[in-house]
Formats: structure tokens, sequence, C-alpha cells
């Protein structure tokens, strides 16, 4: 048998559907979600090494509390321009991670210097550069264990008890079950949101640079997405990020200065594009409380980019009220709240290389 099928009895709307294809997808690489009277019938492939009963309690916690929420396009550039799977000398080292040839290094550096020049240099900012490890703490306290557990990488290092030179030396290649006995996780992991350095060291940030609390940083973000890595959907890339903390009335501005300069930067690359509200695919503490409230109140916006497989989301825009201000106690600093934008570079240079659109000097 080659999936795994569940049939959901309650009636839910077209939009609850395929967000539940859009999550499920996300986490499993594939997923059918076929609407039923009433009800819908929901598969994902057996490699996604689920049981029925395990999907059912997927599929109702996804569900729960879900109800049907508009979503609002705020621009849409439709040029008339041909689409084609990019040149890419990628080497694929592992599941959604290469190693990069001098083409993509090219066109990684070409779609750079645009984010940089078109972009970013609109907002004065000291430009920062994010480790890869970051205090497991941190995700902790920002919540992030909740919404995304599954998509966590720790860092493991050999165990403070254990060392045994001899038995490491003698070790033959398929020894895993041995070599993971010397190892044991550690209080770093590999930073999946790039903004998080910011929250987390904003009050030295603010010491040292009083930059009226906006940032600019660039740095390696690592996501496990289980089967669903691949070319786009990437397990190591890089992100750019424009941060603002500050009071909620500074940084709801902010906010949507930020999306006035994203319609204006995505318009003049030329790119196909649509700038729309969206959610998060949550599968963790209240999926779908949370996701609404994100469509509700126009908290998230995404630039997704048409490409022949679908819709590539590049960038997102995010306002996340008091959250990081409490997670992080920084009320004294004057933060009441926080947004940023972010850029997703790999993805962005993988849609302008699909539409040409990449000019032989930057690529």
């Amino acid at each position: 048998m080659d999936r795994v099928t569940y049939q959901h009895p309650r009636p839910i709307g077209p939009g609850s559907a395929d967000e539940l294809r859009k999550a499920l997808a996300f986490y499993y690489g594939r997923a059918e979600v076929t609407e039923l009277s009433p009800g819908v019938a929901v598969a994902v492939p057996a490699q996604a090494g689920l049981t029925e009963q395990e999907l059912a309690d997927i599929v109702r916690h996804f569900l729960r509390g879900h109800r049907e929420v508009s979503t609002t396009v705020v621009a849409e550039h439709t040029p008339q321009l041909s689409c084609a799977l990019p040149d890419d000398d990628r080497i694929a080292v592992a599941g959604g991670t290469y190693l990069h040839g001098p083409e993509w290094g090219a066109a990684m550096a070409g779609t750079r210097r645009l984010v940089y020049e078109r972009f970013a240099a609109e907002f004065e900012a000291p430009r920062l550069t994010g480790s890869a490890q970051i205090q497991r703490d941190t995700l902790v306290r920002a919540g992030y264990y909740k919404k995304f557990p599954n998509l966590v990488n720790a860092v493991s290092r050999i165990r403070a008890d254990y060392w045994d030179g001899v038995s490491v030396a003698r070790l033959r290649p398929g020894q895993l079950a041995a070599l993971d006995s010397y190892y044991a996780p550690s209080e770093m992991v590999l930073n999946p949101v790039t903004c998080y350095h910011v929250y987390s060291n904003a009050r030295l940030l603010h010491e040292r640079y009083g930059s009226g609390g906006r940032y600019a940083i660039e740095g390696p973000v690592f996501r496990h997405e289980s089967h669903n890595h691949g070319p786009t959907r990437l397990a190591e890339f890089s992100m750019f990020e424009l941060v603002r903390l500050g009071g909620a009335d500074e940084v709801r501005g902010e906010f949507e200065r930020l999306l006035k300069a994203f319609e204006s930067f995505f318009a003049g690359l030329g790119v196909p594009h649509r700038i729309i509200s969206a959610s998060d695919a949550f599968f963790g503490d209240d999926p779908s409380m949370t996701r609404d409230a994100q469509l509700l109140n126009g908290s998230k916006f995404e630039v997704r980019v048409p490409l022949e497989a679908g819709e590539l989301s590049v960038a997102s825009v995010n306002l996340h009220g008091e959250v990081f201000a409490d997670a992080f106690a920084l009320r004294d600093l004057g933060v009441e709240a926080t947004c940023c934008a972010g850029i997703g570079l790999d993805r962005l240079a993988y849609a302008l290389l699909s539409y040409g659109l990449l000019p032989a000097e930057q690529s």
C-alpha cells in the first residue's frame, strides 16, 4: 500500500480543505484532500510513516475550531513572461542541502545585490550577520517549539562524561548506533529564524547602535521538513530580514511601510507575483486559532511567484504585536511591539532565474 488514508466526517469549506492540503504537503511532501459530502478524504504517502489513526489525529487537531477566513490580495503583477526550470548547478548533499556551483553562487550574489540596493537601502539600519547556531532557550522563549517543533535541528556534542579514543578510532562506516552513543543534545540548535538573533540580543544592540530599533540582518537558516525537501524547499538557506522594534504605533507604521516597499521592489524586478495575506502551516499548540488570527488581523503577507510547479513564497512581512517584546522582556527599552520583513535569497534567486530576470552581469 503506497499511501495512508483517512476520511474526516465533518463538513469543511474549500478554503479549509486547501489549507489542510497545503499544511500536509508542507510536512509530508504530497497530500490529497478530496471534498466529500460531507467531509473530506485525506491521503498522504506511506513513506510519511503515519498510521491511519495518527493521520486522523493530525487532521482533527489541524481543523479544530477552524473557520473560513478570506484572504486579501494587496498587489498583483502579471507580465506575460515565459517560465522554465532554471539552470541549476547545485549538487544535492542531502534532502534540501546543496553544494553550490559557480553559476548558483553568482546568481545568489546578484540577488543579494538587488535586495540590498533596491529594497534595504531605503531603510537605514546597522547591517548584522547572524550565526548558524542559537541558544535553544531562545526558541523556547519565542514560542517556536509550540508551533514548529518538527522543524528544529538540534546540535549534539560529545558527552561530557565520556571519551574513549580507542573505541572512536575503531569505528567503521555504518556503525551509526555506536557513534550516536558518544553524543548528547547540547544547549544549542541550528537557527530557524534570522530575526531571533535581534530579539535575544536587543538590549546590547540598543546600547551599541541606538539605531531607533531598526536592524538589517542576514544569516543561514535551517529547517527540518522531513519528506518535503527539494530545490525550493530547503533544509538550509540564506535569509535577509529588516527588523523593527519600538512603540506599537511606530511598529504598525513600519509594517505598512515595509509592505509598500515590497510592492515597489517586486514590481521593479519585473517578476510575476502577488502579495497576499497569509498564515503559517501550524501543527503545534492551537493551530487553527493562531492561523485564523494571522488572516483576520492582516499580520502576515507573503510574496508569491507563480512557477510551473505552483506558487513559490519568496518573501513575507510580519507584524508580531507584543509577542517578542514580552517574551524577551524588552518593554523597559520602549519596545511594545515588533515586525519584520524577510526575503529568502535562495528562493528569490530561483524565481528570477526561472523567468530569465537576472541580468548577465548579476548572474
